[in-house]
């Protein structure tokens, strides 16, 4: 389902990878490398974006389309496959067996690495076309969202570093006279001292999270973690936000590391 648009969406980002780099040095060598690397990281962020869109969009319109019944895993199937360099590389994709609303059974395979906890016999969740129930998808996070998750990481990164390096760029062109630092009164003092030790304790629980948090998943593990991790270092830019603030690109790097993390967390958990 939906094989053509994540086809577009990937050849898409696929050139862009090659289209941003180009373009990146370009700029950056008649203006400055902020400039450069800001429009670079821009044009790969867009693509990638562009593709989460489109294919979450059509994701969701066939869905609507579709109807819900429980499966249960019949096997898991070998799949191999060659990168450029030669080296193979096995997966182990789950075959769902599952029967429509005309009575008739049919097996529906899942992305390789799916299901890793489910077992022969398990029950799973299968939604399949009402106009044409051969078509069929197994409905895990992974199986459904599993690829828009993963353009809008991979666009929502450079789009985010694209942004910082142009507001660098952009600050750079109208530099003058440093703007006066105004020294934090003992009150304001006091306050950021205490946000500051409550993000790092948020943010040091999270590391904890990944190897304590009571779950025999380890995608749970690592998105509880991830998770926190993310609420730790945004907590950091909230608090270097309290005016007087700190500078701008400082802050920007808490605000950069905390998203990733959380998108990082969040499909890890939605995963486990």
């Amino acid at each position: 389902m939906d094989d053509e648009a994540a086809t577009h969406a990937l050849l898409v980002f696929g050139l862009s990878l090659l289209v941003g780099p180009a373009v990146g040095a370009l700029v950056g060598r008649f203006k400055t490398f902020f400039w450069g690397a800001g429009i670079g990281a821009l044009l790969i962020g867009c693509a990638g974006l562009y593709g989460a869109v489109t294919v979450g969009w059509q994701r969701y319109q066939s869905i609507a389309g579709t109807a819900s019944t429980q499966g249960s895993l019949v096997e898991f199937v070998e799949e191999r496959s060659k990168d450029s360099k030669g080296y193979v590389t096995t997966t182990r994709a789950p075959l769902v067996e599952y029967t429509a609303a005309d009575g008739q059974k049919r097996r529906v395979k899942g992305l390789g690495g799916s299901l890793s906890d489910k077992e022969w016999g398990d029950a799973v969740e299968v939604r399949y076309s009402t106009a044409d129930p051969a078509q069929a998808l197994v409905a895990d996070f992974q199986n459904m969202w599993g690829i828009v998750w993963g353009l809008g990481l991979f666009g929502g990164f450079p789009t985010m570093f694209g942004l910082f390096f142009t507001g660098m760029a952009l600050k750079e062109g109208r530099r003058g006279r440093p703007a006066p630092v105004r020294e934090p009164t003992p009150t304001q003092k006091k306050w950021r001292t205490r946000g500051t030790v409550l993000a790092n304790v948020v943010f040091l629980a999270g590391f904890a999270l990944v190897f304590l948090y009571p779950d025999d998943s380890a995608m749970k593990q690592f998105g509880a973690g991830f998770l926190t991790i993310g609420a730790g270092a945004l907590l950091h830019f909230v608090v270097q936000s309290f005016p007087p603030a700190m500078d701008f690109e400082a802050r920007a790097i808490f605000a950069i590391v905390g998203l990733g993390f959380m998108a990082f967390g969040y499909g890890a958990w939605m995963m486990g």
